[in-house]
């Protein structure tokens, strides 16, 4: 019982932070494309539509408990390009240190390891799904 209570929480938890990125890049569109192109996004303008249905599709998973492995192994990819491009190198043009993209960067790391560990908590994860891991 209290496995299920934890694994609900997980995912309601997880679905805010996707949710809420994904209706700021609707909703500022061309903010969100403009950075995606300072960042060296290829074609900004046509990877923000897959990004939104990965956001807007994976939250509903969640949230209906519908693949939640799927989603969470999603997300996991997509946040290691994402981590390097935006949050990468961890210093300036003047090279200092830049504590703030060293907070960003090990942060998408802390999020794909809850993200994995939230695929594992998934019980109608597939086998296979659990021998790539092991």
């Amino acid at each position: 019982m209290e496995a299920t209570w934890v694994y609900l929480l997980a995912r309601l938890c997880t679905c805010v932070l996707w949710g809420a990125t994904g209706i700021y890049a609707l909703f500022h569109y061309r903010e969100t494309v403009a950075k995606m192109a300072k960042n060296h996004v290829p074609w900004p303008t046509v990877m923000l539509v897959p990004v939104l249905i990965m956001k807007f599709g994976g939250t509903l998973m969640l949230l209906t408990n519908q693949f939640v492995w799927l989603a969470a192994l999603v997300w996991s990819l997509y946040l290691i390009p994402v981590n390097f491009m935006f949050h990468y190198p961890l210093y300036d043009k003047q090279g200092q240190f830049d504590f703030q993209q060293m907070i960003n960067f090990t942060k998408n790391l802390s999020l794909i390891g809850g993200l994995l560990a939230l695929a594992l908590l998934d019980p109608d994860k597939p086998r296979w799904f659990l021998d790539l891991l092991q």
